[in-house]
């Protein structure tokens, strides 16, 4: 199926509503879709047929840096995983990256990812050997994955050479402005973290990611300060906090002051449910509280909410097979969100919000992007709860990926 082609068309996909409609893909756009009558190039048989997914927060250059790690070096504190992760960044090669990220990347698009924004680590252990091998990547996978690069900063910002490179990485080709205050020693390093961001971004006309409060202590809690800097700046509009973890574990009268802001702000989230859930928590009595924000208070304040995976095999998180699908069950899951609306919304968080945030043009409407997949299901509800694959894969109007699985399993 995969190839070049002026048009292609899908009969009797069915969308969210029910409906069974027909689609013609030309240009890399959705030039008709309707209930055309049609006799498509691709039979979608009454399955669900959705915006791609798109995985709006990831680390590509760390994906599977869990091929070379020992037994003894897993489970270790964060501070150990931070140094253990210099120690392999001081071998990095842009092959070697390319190599591990693209891996990934292809499991990605198999799994219905039509686009995707990585991290890429800028910092003196390795310069910009990352931001040099995927933008190589980029330019290799154009027409299969929209691949946007957002310049992390882990190992801080504060001094003049760290902040040198963040700027160098944004005239090489990374997109966006990424942060990580936790990296800081202090509160009001922290904030200064935070206050230099700005001033990057600002100054070459860049939107802001930063991972915020992850730590899901909440005594670790910068979003208000976030927030707050977003709006004297003027950068409404322009800010994605990523992670949030903290604003499930202060009260309910802090948070909704904090939601608020946010709403003034005009600011986006994004939530890994599966890394999220694995943070350590701080050391309290009885049972832990959950680390994934507080998604339904944000959705209902009208924030865009939108979902990654985050690490992929890596010293951070040790699992991951680059399902969306997998990461909307533990979404699901974790923050109860099983009503009657809530498989579409979880649907929306994991493409269309994603894409919103990567300036897609996501939807199965006429002019929009061609960029769909088809889902095992005639659902949402029946694409999460079948056998976890997606059918088939539509980048730019074309097939890009196909993938036949049967859940039958043959017995002796």
């Amino acid at each position: 199926m995969v190839g070049s082609v002026l048009e292609f068309t899908v009969s009797n996909a069915r969308l969210s509503d029910g409906s069974l409609y027909d689609f013609v893909f030309s240009g890399g756009l959705i030039s008709r879709a309707g209930a055309l009558g049609l006799r498509g190039d691709l039979d979608a048989d009454g399955m669900l047929i959705h915006p791609g997914f798109v995985n709006i927060h990831t680390h590509l250059d760390k994906a599977d840096l869990l091929s070379r790690m020992r037994p003894e070096q897993f489970g270790r504190s964060l501070e150990e995983n931070r140094e253990l992760l210099k120690s392999f960044k001081r071998d990095y090669s842009e092959q070697e990256i390319m190599q591990r990220a693209g891996n990934v990347l292809d499991e990605m698009i198999a799994q219905g990812c039509t686009a995707v924004r990585t991290q890429v680590d800028v910092d003196p252990t390795a310069g910009l050997a990352a931001v040099k091998a995927l933008s190589k990547l980029r330019s290799l996978y154009k027409g299969l994955v929209e691949l946007e690069l957002c310049a992390f900063p882990q190992e801080g910002v504060l001094s003049g050479e760290k902040r040198e490179l963040m700027e160098q990485a944004l005239e090489s080709g990374c997109d966006l402005v990424g942060g990580l205050p936790l990296v800081e020693k202090s509160d009001e390093e922290r904030k200064r973290h935070i206050d230099v961001l700005f001033e990057i971004a600002k100054s070459h006309g860049k939107m802001l990611e930063v991972q915020i409060d992850e730590s899901n202590n909440p005594s670790d809690f910068m979003l208000p300060y976030l927030a707050e800097k977003t709006i004297s700046e003027g950068y409404e509009g322009k800010v994605t906090a990523t992670h949030c973890i903290s604003l499930a574990r202060i009260d309910d009268a802090t948070a909704a002051r904090t939601i608020e802001r946010m709403q003034k702000a005009k600011m986006s989230v994004i939530i890994t449910p599966s890394a999220n859930m694995i943070t350590r928590f701080p050391e309290t009595a009885g049972r832990p509280g959950n680390s994934i924000t507080r998604v339904k208070e944000l959705l209902a304040a009208g924030i865009n909410v939108a979902v990654g995976t985050d690490n992929i095999r890596d010293i951070f998180y040790p699992l991951g097979n680059c399902s969306m699908l997998r990461e909307l069950h533990v979404l699901a899951s974790a923050t109860r969100m099983t009503g009657a609306g809530d498989f579409d919304a979880l649907f929306q968080m994991a493409s269309v919000n994603g894409a919103r945030l990567m300036g897609l043009d996501y939807g199965v409407e006429a002019g929009r992007k061609a960029d769909l997949i088809i889902c095992n299901g005639a659902s949402a509800r029946e694409s999460l709860n079948g056998f976890p694959y997606v059918p088939y894969v539509i980048k730019d109007g074309r097939v890009v990926a196909e993938t036949g699985v049967s859940a039958d399993v043959s017995k002796d």
